[in-house]
């Protein structure tokens, strides 16, 4: 659970610095529209990556995808 308060801290401190400073994502702009539209792929991807792994890679997939939940909703 402190991981996951630690991510959600970082993913705000990410959007509000967007709102205040938007120059800070625009690199992140070309990619704005293939990032935006393969969220249901990425999404079912990640999900059986989830169900058919153990332990520790259900640890990674689980942060991958959280990278990508980040970067879908700030950009």
């Amino acid at each position: 659970m402190r991981t996951l308060g630690i991510i959600f801290v970082f993913l705000g401190f990410v959007l509000l610095l967007k709102q205040f400073n938007p120059t800070f994502i625009a690199w992140l702009q070309p990619y704005a529209g293939a990032i935006k539209d393969a969220f249901w792929g990425v999404t079912l991807i990640a999900f059986g990556l989830y169900m058919l792994t153990k332990r520790t890679a259900r640890r990674v997939v689980l942060i991958l995808y959280l990278i990508y939940l980040l970067l879908y909703l700030v950009v």
